[in-house]
């Protein structure tokens, strides 16, 4: 395992296409995820500590929300608006539905590194990846 100074820091869309394919923002290693909820607590290649501290993942589940909500409104509408005046309010609900259950553990892995890579920027510009 190499220490954190010898890896060099990837900037924000480097480390943003690395989570979006779901591997390590910092070495881009693959493999972080042992079951499509559970995370490794350190990537095996860079070492870098995935979880700061306890509460840490809260970020990503306001993420996930985020996306869930927006998929929900942009379904609620487009359906209403492609079906004006007529709206099959059944149909409507029982799509918004199945999006909203099934969203969250779709994008979960997602919320997980994007969430990573945006606390890790927040936090600090100057030493990200630490």
């Amino acid at each position: 395992m190499t220490s954190s100074g010898d890896w060099p820091r990837p900037g924000f869309w480097r480390a943003t296409g690395r989570a979006l394919l779901l591997q390590c923002p910092r070495c881009g290693a693959g493999g972080q995820f042992h079951h499509w909820v559970e995370m490794s607590d350190d990537c095996a290649n860079c070492g870098m500590h995935f979880e700061r501290v306890e509460g840490y993942w809260l970020g990503s589940v306001a993420l996930n929300l985020g996306v869930t909500m927006g998929l929900f409104l942009v379904a609620f509408v487009g359906l209403m608006v492609i079906t004006w005046p007529d709206v099959p309010w059944t149909t409507v609900l029982i799509i918004v539905v199945v999006i909203t259950a099934i969203t969250p553990i779709v994008f979960h892995p997602w919320s997980r590194t994007l969430w990573l890579v945006a606390e890790r920027h927040a936090y600090s510009r100057s030493h990200p990846y630490e």
